[in-house]
């Protein structure tokens, strides 16, 4: 499905905002229309880990690196997971989490097991030998300045919550309850009630190993 873009969601917008009549008027409030739909996005963007955002990508780990830099796709504030390809078989998450003290044995080389979100993905210790990581995460969101740009998250959530502060920033009569309509969205959306699932270390969980069965 194909998301509706900038220019369609100002349209709407202005619709229900009483605007959709002023002609060559309406590019007066372009700008603060469009941010409506900007911020809208965001809020959304942060308070839920969306299934269509989440993406995996693979790097490569070279003799005594330490150092990676993130996808390019990649918001570094929202890494999931990082894992090592190892004898053909992926690790569980590496820990993440380097400590001082870690720094002293930094150049112990071996298979990393440990990862740091700075101005690049640090690894600990340095690895012994080549490896490949695959980096889970949620990505960034799509350019949204322009009137062809395609909302990035569901444009029918963008449009309730960009609705509300408009309504509330003109102070229209019904601005209460559209203000109540994002917040239930905002509340059940945090509370993982819409069907969205969280990507969290547990789901990588190891399968548990069936007892033998006496025949």
């Amino acid at each position: 499905m194909a998301y509706q873009t900038l220019g369609e969601l100002r349209s709407r917008l202005r619709a229900r905002l009483g605007y959709s009549a002023a002609g060559a008027a309406a590019g007066v409030n372009q700008e603060i229309i469009n941010s409506f739909l900007q911020d809208a996005q965001t809020v959304l963007y942060w308070t839920h880990d969306w299934a269509r955002l989440r993406k995996y990508t693979d790097i490569t780990i070279g003799v005594n690196q330490y150092l990676v830099d993130y996808p390019a796709a990649c918001n570094p504030e929202r890494i999931k997971a990082i894992s090592i390809r190892l004898n053909g078989i992926w690790t569980p998450p590496l820990k993440k989490g380097i400590t001082p003290e870690h720094y002293t044995t930094q150049d112990n080389v071996s298979v990393p097991y440990r990862w740091e979100p700075y101005a690049q993905i640090e690894l600990w210790p340095k690895a012994d030998q080549s490896y490949t990581g695959r980096v889970f995460y949620v990505k960034n969101l799509d350019p949204f300045t322009q009137d062809a740009h395609r909302a990035t998250i569901d444009h029918d959530l963008v449009f309730i919550l960009a609705l509300a502060d408009g309504k509330g920033h003109y102070r229209q009569p019904d601005a209460p309850n559209a203000k109540a309509r994002a917040e239930n969205l905002l509340v059940s959306l945090k509370a993982k009630n819409w069907g969205q699932t969280v990507f969290n270390p547990s789901d990588y969980a190891e399968d548990p190993i069936p007892k033998p069965v006496v025949v």
